[in-house]
């Protein structure tokens, strides 16, 4: 049995992105419902400045009409050409339990040149677009682009798993059951897709418009007092997450994944051996409050992004 399943998971897929189609929409969804008029103005009429082409969207069919929801992961069509996939997490080691200076693992945002790498992390992504969002002097394609990075890193900086690593590349190397599921998956898919996708499947909701409105309504007391803390603090935001991965994300499992120890370096195949060694099924004791951290994980993304963006686009 143990050498099934680690078979399994050996060959599934691994997740590389965060929230997946769904979450990023429904992050989307909930921000427009709290754009002032004239900056929900102001930002349709930047994306329709620079549209994306069809293609474009290929990891999310269905483009929904909203213009905001359909550019919502625009971020990770792109990001293996333009070699920016830095930009969408950052690497927190999961033994930091303290909120420390995030200097050794967030350097200074560079773009891609010359065949190398971007360097930064989501941190000064969102700190770095904000700018040229703000920027009238800048060309509506650039804030466009910034407008569209915004969006979708909003959304990825609020995922847990995009916050901590464990040697594991943000659960990506840590094979996990879900209960009921015929494959295996791994913790970082657990939480990008499948938990959304369940609880979605249980409530008979197939539209992330419905649910991202359902979000709206019962965390709807949140947003008093999160569009009162300063507009686009990246950093704050990430040591919130990183606290939700290691008291939920990991906290959670059982059986319970050991922490690495600091400065170790696992390679993925022999994490992926270790953690399926240990047959994690995940089942409701898990689900529950994974599920809800999600859920208001995606309301605060939302919330959080409309304040940005009133804040930087009104007149």
């Amino acid at each position: 049995m143990r050498v099934l399943f680690a078979v399994a998971v050996f060959l599934a897929p691994a997740s590389l992105f965060g929230w997946g189609c769904d979450g990023h929409r429904i992050v989307a969804f909930i921000a427009r419902a709290h754009l002032t008029p004239d900056v929900s103005q102001e930002v349709d009429r930047l994306l329709r400045s620079s549209p994306v082409a069809a293609s474009g969207n290929r990891n999310c069919p269905d483009s929904p009409a909203d213009a905001m929801a359909a550019v919502a992961s625009w971020a990770d069509d792109i990001r293996s050409r333009v070699k920016n996939g830095v930009w969408h997490y950052i690497d927190i080691p999961r033994s930091v339990t303290e909120r420390v200076s995030l200097a050794p693992w967030c350097p200074p945002l560079a773009l891609s040149s010359e065949g190398k790498d971007a360097a930064g992390c989501v941190v000064d992504a969102i700190q770095y677009f904000s700018k040229i969002l703000a920027d009238k002097t800048r060309s509506d394609p650039e804030r466009a682009e910034a407008l569209r990075y915004l969006i979708h890193f909003t959304g990825d900086i609020h995922q847990p798993l995009h916050d901590i690593d464990d040697s594991d590349q943000g659960g990506n190397c840590d094979p996990v059951r879900f209960s009921g599921d015929e494959n295996s998956t791994n913790l970082h898919s657990l939480w990008d897709t499948r938990l959304l996708q369940a609880e979605m499947q249980k409530a008979s909701i197939t539209g992330t418009a419905e649910f991202a409105a359902i979000l709206d309504t019962r965390f709807a007391s949140l947003y008093p007092a999160l569009s009162k803390e300063p507009a686009g603090d990246s950093e704050s935001w990430s040591w919130e997450s990183n606290a939700l991965a290691r008291n939920v994300a990991y906290g959670k499992l059982e059986p319970a994944v050991a922490m690495v120890t600091p400065g170790t370096i696992v390679a993925c195949p022999d994490r992926r051996q270790t953690v399926g060694a240990l047959q994690i099924v995940i089942g409701d004791a898990y689900t529950i409050p994974a599920q809800r951290v999600i859920d208001e994980q995606l309301a605060r993304a939302g919330f959080r992004l409309a304040f940005l963006l009133n804040s930087i686009l009104h007149n």
